[in-house]
């Protein structure tokens, strides 16, 4: 006689206990080991789990040592017995050989490529541009320029006029002459000559970011009346003098009763003044400031709301005098003196001042400003030059020269992408970096994806795209080699190795084996047949269309004896039908459109509603389903995740026995001793 399912699932049980017993008893030695240091939580193959590294572990695992130093000593305990299984499954894998595994490596070779340039980049020239702009902003710099134009692709001749004829006006200015004239009479930048910002050369205060990096860098570091030495920009040479620097008014929020003056004459002027001066003094006298606004103020969109213009930064274009003197305002409630602007005259009310922000809440903010400025990819350039230096760059111009011919970038381009450009003359290598060679192949396929450079010569056009190219590869060169020079990069790489190979043993040692051990899945089903039962549930059928019209009639149908058997071969036997039907089964209240049957006695209908995208739905109540057992094949979801779980114990047994798991739970007191904070009931965690 066959033995029943119950009794292969016993055996099998017993089989895997046995065998995870049997594997405690052999490995164990016969002599007591010794206690290890008293900051040792546990001991496992050649490993020790100190306090140290427990803490590192769990505050990584719940978002820092704060959080990590709140939990209970339960929860340590609970970390302390997963973390250990998990290092055991990894020790087994590596001794398995996975960490060579072919398979394994390419994998872990992709997620580098992918991983390891944002990383860097993200390390040596995003966080610290952020951080530099971030510390600028902390203050605003008010400074006058003259500036000489110069193109960047400008001749030598031509950049040394512009660079002499600057020097000629600085030294006027050293002799004597007014900034604000020379600016005036030698400055190319025509808002020196105007009336507005820039008038006379001086562009009034600005801050991080609002220059090109080269005139920000000399702004911030030229002494308050002092002049910059000349520098070049993009625009062409510079000088500047620096009137003012000062701490950086936090943003303001404000409100402002505004009038406007009917008319540009004398009289007119001193009527809006005089009517403006007025509200400020009943303002003063205790009448309410939202209430005048909207009353008499002359800006519309703000007098609606009492004037409220909202949150002000000092980046915001607001016209002057009025930014300077809602910035100076100190205290919610302090009120301006009546102010000229171009729109009229201001009374200004401070209604709030923000709070300086930290540099981690405006992180993100700055980050996306940098990668919209030149300064995020001249560091990379710096960086890529460093490397370059670091590791040794060849370049051979000469065999680049040899396949332009004389000819313009844009020749060889069509010419490489049409296959023109013989093997040989491609396989030749005209590039490298450290032990890595690069050929003409390489480059050129590079060039024709990236902007070509500015060049008078194929000469310099050569030497160009050999010098782009080897920027852009030495981000490369140096992010495969990152793992041996960043701690923290090494740290990730490890821990994706190490969750590649906990994967592979789950999957193969419990995944797929509960998914192909059929005999073990059916003695579990068998054990367990009580725990797997649909309780009592309510059948709906639901008819869905696009318009009240067709569910009508399909009602009208099925109340007149059409059967939804015959419904729905009508359906599946007509292409063109725009009526959908489906049957579910649910065991109570689903917080779904199909709840709204089930307060419906059987054979009633209810609907329709709005269902998904612009179609209605009607729903039918079909009876009740008594509750049953669940056959295997309707259990075996939920029959294979159990069984998994039964195969994980059994194989976190064998590892424990089989590498001498040592715990020392009474240790976890020590684990971030002092840093707890009081509880609500005065005591510690």
């Amino acid at each position: 006689m066959s033995a029943s399912p119950l009794s292969r699932f016993a055996s099998l049980f017993c089989v895997v206990c046995l065998a995870a017993l049997s594997a405690c008893g052999g490995s164990r030695p016969a002599t007591t080991p010794a206690t290890p240091a008293p900051d040792v939580l546990a001991t496992y193959a050649d490993e020790r789990l100190t306090v140290a590294e427990f803490e590192d572990r769990y505050a990584r695992s719940v978002g820092g040592r704060e959080a990590a130093a709140d939990d209970s000593v339960a929860a340590y305990r609970d970390f302390l017995d997963r973390y250990v299984d998990f290092r055991l499954k990894v020790i087994a894998a590596r001794a398995a050989g996975l960490a060579t595994d072919s398979a394994l490596v390419a994998e872990i070779g992709q997620y580098r490529t992918n991983l390891a340039r944002p990383y860097m980049l993200e390390q040596e020239v995003i966080e610290p541009v952020v951080r530099d702009l971030f510390e600028k902003q902390q203050t605003v710099v008010d400074a006058s320029h003259i500036l000489i134009l110069a193109q960047p692709g400008a001749l030598p001749a031509d950049t040394l006029a512009a660079y002499n004829k600057l020097q000629a006006v600085v030294d006027s200015v050293r002799a004597g002459m007014p900034f604000e004239q020379a600016a005036i009479k030698f400055s190319e930048d025509p808002s020196a000559r105007g009336n507005g910002q820039g008038a006379g050369g001086r562009l009034g205060f600005f801050t991080a970011g609002d220059m090109v990096d080269e005139f920000e860098n000399m702004a911030y570091s030229t002494p308050v009346g002092g002049l910059s030495p000349i520098f070049r920009t993009r625009f062409g040479y510079h000088v500047l003098k620096v009137e003012d620097r000062k701490a950086r008014p936090q943003d303001v929020r404000v409100a402002h009763i505004m009038i406007r003056p009917d008319g540009g004459d004398p009289a007119q002027l001193d009527s809006a003044r005089a009517l403006a001066q007025a509200l400020r003094d009943s303002v003063t006298a205790g009448a309410d400031f939202g209430t005048l606004a909207a009353r008499h103020s002359d800006d519309p969109g703000s007098a609606a709301r009492g004037g409220d213009l909202g949150a002000l930064s000092w980046q915001t274009p607001v016209v002057e005098p009025f930014k300077s003197t809602a910035f100076a305002l100190e205290n919610a409630g302090d009120l301006s003196p009546v102010i000229e602007t171009s729109f009229g005259f201001h009374v200004i009310k401070l209604l709030e001042r923000a709070p300086a922000p930290t540099y981690e809440a405006v992180f993100s903010e700055l980050k996306g400003q940098v990668a919209r400025l030149p300064r995020a990819k001249s560091a990379q350039d710096k960086l890529a030059r460093r490397i370059l230096a670091e590791y040794g760059a060849t370049a051979d111009t000469a065999r680049v020269l040899a396949a332009f011919a004389g000819q313009p970038y844009d020749s060889l381009a069509v010419r490489y992408r049409e296959g023109a450009l013989d093997a040989a003359t491609l396989a030749q290598p005209v590039a490298g970096i450290g032990t890595e060679s690069y050929t003409m192949d390489t480059v050129l396929d590079f060039f024709n994806t990236h902007r070509a450079p500015t060049a008078a010569t194929p000469e310099e056009q050569a030497g160009a795209l050999l010098d782009a190219f080897l920027l852009e590869q030495a981000i490369d060169y140096e992010a495969m080699r990152l793992e041996a020079k960043d701690d923290e990069f090494a740290r990730i790489m490890g821990e994706f190795q190490d969750g590649l190979m906990l994967f592979r043993v789950m999957e193969d040692s419990v995944w797929q084996a509960a998914q192909r051990d059929s005999v073990g899945l059916m003695a579990y089903y068998e054990a367990h047949r009580d725990e797997y039962r649909f309780p009592d549930r309510t059948r709906i059928v639901s008819l869905v269309a696009p318009t009240d019209s067709l569910l009508a009639d399909a009602r009208t149908r099925i109340e007149s004896g059409l059967t939804f058997s015959q419904l729905a071969a009508e359906i599946s036997g007509n292409a063109e039908s725009a009526l959908q039907l489906d049957t579910v089964l649910i065991a109570g209240a689903s917080n779904t459109v199909y709840d709204r049957a089930l307060p419906l006695q059987q054979g009633q209908f209810v609907g329709p509603f709005p269902h998904r995208g612009n179609t209605r739905i009607l729903l039918y109540h079909a009876g009740m389903e008594a509750a049953r057992p669940k056959t295997f094949d309707e259990a075996r979801a939920e029959v294979t995740t159990a069984y998994q779980d039964v195969l994980d114990t059994a194989l976190r047994a064998r590892l424990r026995a089989r590498y001498d798991v040592r715990l020392f739970p009474e240790r976890l007191s020590q684990v971030f001793a002092g840093e707890q904070t009081a509880s609500p009931a005065g005591g510690a965690r």
